[in-house]
């Protein structure tokens, strides 16, 4: 009998000990295949820092006009003080919804969960638009400093032709992949910070710390353009949640990344005025490009051409990662059915082929705009659309605060009401200094965009042409095929309705 309970203890032993081996050797590998498949995503930390800082800074080129609106004291002020009104709150909630809603469709997903789908198609074209127009600055940017080398770009003919050029070449890299766009960004970053750098060391021992209080009588100042330039140069924070499907471990890779460019931003912003204003000669007077001067003051032509080749680099880095963010929050509502489903295509580069083609065509009406239009333009539209995600970060702590957050902004539900007092003043006071023209564009959008629903929701409904299976917002998308990689809707079927 002993023997006989030996024997059955021992097979008993033997088979806990197999079960808990088959149990280990399932969550191995369950956790072998999710490193694996974090590890296919084409964005690290690297990668990802470098597009958010496209998408938020890139290079000092264009803040001149904070200079020529208020003088050297404010300008240098409003980019230490924005910070902390706007891009730390944007920054903070960006970590924590991105991480909530690794997909991409970003924001729109956010506020899609907390209020619905309508106001996930309004938020989606105020901040498509957005972008669209902030896109299409950076060709505009690129034909402007070139003009201070070749005169003669000021030529109409010459100047449309470079601008269609390089929409075209600038269209096709982002088109080549998200992995090269990524892996560029980071090239690019070093070779259009380089000579601002070297702009700043030269510039430092010949400084007239005098200029720096130099400012304009406090009823010249233009604070339109002043807290416009501002919060253009340091916004779109927002934008890189677009692309979080595409992120490794985006638990822990957003706020590093995003820490690492609010720094690096802040620091070059600063510097960099600091400096220029500083070396700026008496009676002097600073224009739209007029970094490539500094650089030429402090030393020589070699710099000034230095700046003007990195302001081109930036230019294509700012352009591949807004064009990025776009075209993958077009993806992503049109994976929950938002879109037609021929937005879903990719290349054979993985990417949104129809979704980059419809943005590039887009911005280039754009183009013809003078830059503080768009930019009046694109702030406007932006900042509506910051409210609705400020709103809805607020709205899903209180209906959804036990929902998977692998980043959560430490402060509770009261506390965060209390830090989006600044970025809700900032709006405010960009709304009050915008011209009646930039708010009627916006109102202008909101309709079209309420019409713009109706109509896709009629399409879908009538079955017209044809759209992916609705998924809500407070769901995950399906899973990705055996290979990793999304289905491709055929082209054939794209615009015919399945029976």
């Amino acid at each position: 009998s002993k023997k006989k309970n030996k024997k059955l203890f021992n097979f008993r032993m033997q088979n806990d000990l197999y079960v808990a081996q088959q149990d280990s050797d399932v969550k191995s590998n369950e956790k072998s295949e999710h490193n694996s498949n974090q590890n296919k995503k084409p964005l690290s930390i690297a990668a990802l820092a470098a597009m958010i800082f496209f998408d938020v800074a890139g290079t000092p080129a264009g803040t001149e006009i904070t200079v020529m609106s208020a003088g050297a004291f404010p300008a240098i002020m409003a980019f230490l003080i924005m910070p902390l009104f706007w891009c730390i709150p944007e920054a903070l909630m960006t970590a924590e919804l991105a991480t909530m809603f690794p997909e991409d469709g970003g924001f729109v997903a956010w506020v899609s969960a907390a209020f619905g789908e309508y106001w996930g198609y309004i938020e989606f074209f105020l901040s498509w638009t957005s972008v669209v127009a902030d896109i299409s600055i950076y060709p505009i940017l690129i034909v402007q400093y070139l003009g201070t080398i070749f005169p003669i770009l000021e030529e109409p003919m010459w100047r449309l032709s470079l601008l269609s050029v390089c929409l075209l070449l600038l269209a096709f890299l982002n088109y080549a992949g998200l992995k090269l766009v990524g892996h560029v960004s980071v090239i690019l970053i070093v070779l259009s910070l380089m000579p601002f750098i070297v702009m700043i060391f030269l510039g430092l021992p010949d400084m007239n710390f005098s200029n720096l209080r130099q400012s304009k009588p406090f009823d010249e100042i233009e604070w339109g353009d002043l807290l416009n330039t501002v919060f253009w140069s340091l916004n779109y924070f927002d934008a890189s949640s677009t692309l979080a499907a595409e992120v490794q471990n985006p638990g822990k890779t957003y706020p590093r990344a995003l820490i690492i460019v609010l720094i690096a931003a802040i620091s070059m912003y600063a510097g960099a005025l600091i400096v220029g204003n500083g070396v700026t000669p008496e009676n002097e007077e600073w224009d739209e490009s007029y970094f490539a001067r500094i650089g030429e003051i402090v030393g020589g032509e070699w710099l000034k051409n230095w700046i003007v080749s990195s302001v081109l680099v930036s230019s294509v880095g700012m352009f591949e990662s807004e064009l990025s963010t776009n075209a993958y929050l077009i993806l992503g509502m049109t994976k929950r059915g938002m879109l037609p489903a021929i937005f879903a295509h990719k290349s054979k580069f993985n990417t949104p082929t129809f979704a980059i083609l419809v943005t590039c065509s887009a911005l280039s009406i754009c183009m013809f705009m003078s830059l503080s239009d768009l930019v009046e333009m694109l702030n406007l539209l932006y900042i509506w659309g910051a409210v609705l995600e400020f709103a809805a970060f607020i709205y899903l702590r209180i209906t959804r605060p036990d929902a998977p957050r692998p980043y959560r902004l430490p402060l509770g539900t009261k506390g965060v009401c209390l830090l989006f007092v600044l970025p809700f003043s900032t709006i405010a006071a960009i709304m009050y200094f915008s011209s009646w023209k930039g708010h009627l564009i916006v109102v202008g959008c909101v309709i079209i965009g309420t019409i713009l629903v109706k109509f896709l929701r009629y399409l879908r409904s009538n079955q017209i042409i044809r759209f992916l299976p609705i998924v809500p917002w407070d769901r995950p998308l399906p899973d990705d095929d055996d290979n990793g990689e999304e289905q491709k809707p055929d082209l054939t079927q794209a615009l015919i309705p399945t029976q």
